[in-house]
């Protein structure tokens, strides 16, 4: 399966909010964000602290972050769940999880073809 290659797209394939036709982004705070809604992250952070009370064991899927960008880890941490880390060159767990090697797109697709596999 092929990845998307960055540099190909164009304004035109980037995704747009169905309301106001803008460019759509994530909410999570940049450097010098003007544009980021604390009361909408607020939000999105009670939602999460509601349904992990319904949940005994989360699994937490990190996908392309590695060691480099260690909040997700510190989130499977915090909620005491494994790990499943998706990573092209950094796909090594330390403690309880699995690591795996290729491209989001190409593991998960695999995962999926394994699972629906009779």
């Amino acid at each position: 399966m092929d990845g998307v290659d960055i540099d190909s797209l164009g304004a035109s394939s980037l995704p747009r909010c169905p309301h106001c036709g803008h460019l759509a982004r994530p909410n999570f705070l940049l450097f010098d964000d003007g544009f980021w809604v604390e009361t909408r992250t607020s939000a999105q952070w009670e939602r999460l602290r509601i349904w992990l009370r319904t949940v005994q064991r989360p699994v937490v899927i990190e996908l392309g972050a590695g060691t480099a960008v260690p909040s997700v880890r510190m989130f499977a941490e915090s909620v005491l769940g494994p790990l499943i880390r998706i990573n092209l060159d950094e796909s090594e767990v330390a403690g309880e999880g699995v690591g795996m090697r290729g491209t989001a797109l190409d593991v998960l697709s695999a995962i999926d073809a394994a699972l629906a596999a009779p």
